[in-house]
């Protein structure tokens, strides 16, 4: 038997067997010569086993300690780890997630990553950009608030009434200073969720394409979600406003083109320059686009360059699925007095128990948002509901 086919405690046993054979008359000098070098080959071998297992106790003990000398030899190879704004931390955690690296990609992972006090799970640059690239277009809104990225909850102070002076100066005399006023949003962090499923087959998918998948699934919902959350939250949603009709509504069961024209009258001319109609696109061509002027001339004219929104009465038209069409709302407001905050890039966590039955991994995407009217005098509306 070769010596490398057989473990210690089999190399000992023969080690034994051979120094317990009988040395008399009866045994050759060949045989004794041959006893001889196989005790001393299973002793060389034996002794290098020793020096092996020792090595690799230091080396455990080492890593124990954090001082893995693979970790070690990676470092020096690369004086510069891997950055989030890199190719090769999007490529490796894309791989991560799908559970598809090559030893030596895991290990460069790992050590990268911990090198550089990052979550292993900590969504790259390039990634994120397109995430909330996505989340913009598929939330029109995201694009009309004033969004901000700050960690945490906020106080963001709005400009509330500003007040005219109250006379003309005269030269030399003392003058009483108007003071304006400020709005106080607090914002908040409320967590989007969207967990979605894929078969276990369908992770060979290229990196590019996986990038694609996730991005179009777990960004696409989760902005559909935070779209909704600014216009119809119950509590600081853009429909939650008290709109009292006079004053900043317009109630008509069919409104024409007098609705609209007193609808415009409401909002403060202070707030012309930005203000845009915010509808439903349903309610947009089955009602507003059907209204003509008293000379027969449609009040809305569609943008045919882009296909979406145009202007109505010379306003632009933001057109967004989630503005509610059971009370036939339109808005006018300046939509830049809402004031959001995304205080963090989305955060992709991987599961595989929940799909163990069906051979399917679960990937969950979580978004934090929070937003909230600054003024409310800024937005108007027009409803067929009361």
């Amino acid at each position: 038997m070769k010596f490398d086919e057989m473990n210690v405690e089999q190399l000992e046993a023969r080690q034994a067997e051979l120094a317990g054979m009988p040395t008399d008359d009866t045994v050759t000098t060949e045989e004794l010569e041959a006893r001889a070098n196989e005790l001393e080959a299973i002793k060389a071998e034996l002794e290098n086993r020793a020096e092996l297992a020792a090595k690799a106790e230091e080396e455990r003990q080492e890593v124990a300690e954090g001082n893995d000398p693979v970790v070690k030899d990676f470092n020096e190879r690369n004086e510069k780890p891997m950055e989030k704004n890199s190719v090769e931390y999007r490529n490796l955690w894309l791989k991560n997630l799908q559970g598809t690296m090559n030893e030596e990609e895991a290990r460069n992972w790992a050590t990268s990553t911990s090198s550089n006090n990052k979550a292993t799970n900590a969504i790259p640059t390039l990634i994120a950009d397109k995430f909330f690239e996505k989340m913009k277009k598929l939330a029109p809104m995201l694009s009309e608030i004033t969004l901000l990225r700050v960690a945490g909850n906020i106080d963001f102070v709005a400009e509330g009434v500003r007040n005219p002076v109250s006379s003309t100066h005269v030269e030399n005399s003392a003058m009483n200073p108007v003071h304006d006023t400020t709005v106080k949003v607090s914002l908040k962090g409320f967590e989007f969720m969207k967990v979605i499923q894929i078969s276990r087959t369908a992770l060979l998918m290229s990196v590019d394409a996986f990038e694609d998948w996730l991005v179009e699934m777990l960004a696409g919902d989760i902005a559909r979600a935070i779209d909704n959350y600014i216009i119809n939250d119950a509590t600081n949603g853009i429909a939650a406003l008290s709109f009292s009709t006079g004053t900043d509504q317009i109630v008509e069961a069919t409104p024409g083109y007098d609705e609209i024209v007193d609808l415009i009258g409401l909002l403060p001319a202070a707030y012309d320059a930005e203000a845009k109609f915010l509808v439903n696109k349903k309610t947009l061509y089955g009602t507003i686009a059907k209204i003509k002027d008293s000379v027969g001339n449609p009040i809305f004219v569609p943008d045919t360059i882009s296909g979406v929104g145009g202007r109505l009465m010379g306003y632009p038209v933001i057109v967004d699925d989630y503005v509610e069409t059971s009370t036939g709302s339109i808005y006018l407001g300046k939509w830049t007095d809402v004031v959001g905050n995304l205080p963090e890039d989305i955060h992709v966590d991987r599961d595989e128990s929940a799909g163990f039955t069906a051979n399917a991994i679960m990937f969950r995407g979580i978004s934090v948002f929070d937003s909230k009217p600054a003024k409310s005098d800024a937005i108007v509306r027009l409803v067929t509901t009361a």
